[in-house]
């Protein structure tokens, strides 16, 4: 009988498949995580961003300290033909952000300022940056930047801020998701 070298390349090879299916698994659930991530799950509340305000001041409010006492209930919306925007917001009067920062004065919203005009730019991360005139915020109690839906954190990919309101109609191209910065522009 004839002895040759001893072949171990069997267990290591064993060692080597095992690894790689358990790494296969791992990566697997670690797509199915990031996948879901992107849907329609509420944000955590430590992770959202400070809402920025900038005019004459700036300031910077975290989300947390965001009012949340301003209701918009899309829902009751008769003109509102938004699937996402029929829900029941929460959040701030645009007028009374604007406030803190068109003068020099953050205890009150400048209306004769408003009136003789400058330009309200929302920034969102995800490019969507309308202008609005000051003059269309003037007595608009229920146009609101939201940082509730339903009572929870905006949903990833509308939050952690958005501007809602009664004007959303049929286009809402003033609803802006995503905001993060609110800057007024004087001429």
């Amino acid at each position: 009988m004839r002895e040759g070298p001893v072949n171990d390349r069997g267990p290591r090879w064993r060692s080597v498949i095992i690894l790689f299916v358990v790494a296969a698994v791992l990566l697997a659930g670690s797509l199915a995580v990031a996948l879901t991530a992107g849907s329609a799950q509420p944000a955590s509340r430590a992770k959202q961003p400070p809402l920025v305000l900038k005019g004459v001041l700036k300031k910077s409010i975290p989300w947390a300290k965001l009012p949340a006492g301003v209701i918009w209930d899309g829902r009751k919306d008769k003109d509102n033909r938004h699937k996402e925007l029929q829900a029941v917001f929460r959040g701030q009067s645009l007028y009374k952000l604007v406030g803190l920062v068109d003068d020099k004065d953050p205890k009150t919203f400048n209306v004769a300022k408003a009136r003789r005009g400058y330009g309200i730019k929302f920034i969102a991360t995800d490019g969507h940056n309308p202008v609005i005139a000051s003059r269309d915020i003037i007595g608009k109690k229920k146009w609101i930047v939201a940082r509730l839906k339903n009572g929870k954190p905006l949903p990833r990919g509308e939050g952690p801020y958005r501007h809602v309101g009664p004007f959303v109609g049929f286009l809402a191209s003033e609803s802006v998701k995503m905001l993060v910065r609110i800057e007024l522009v004087f001429d």
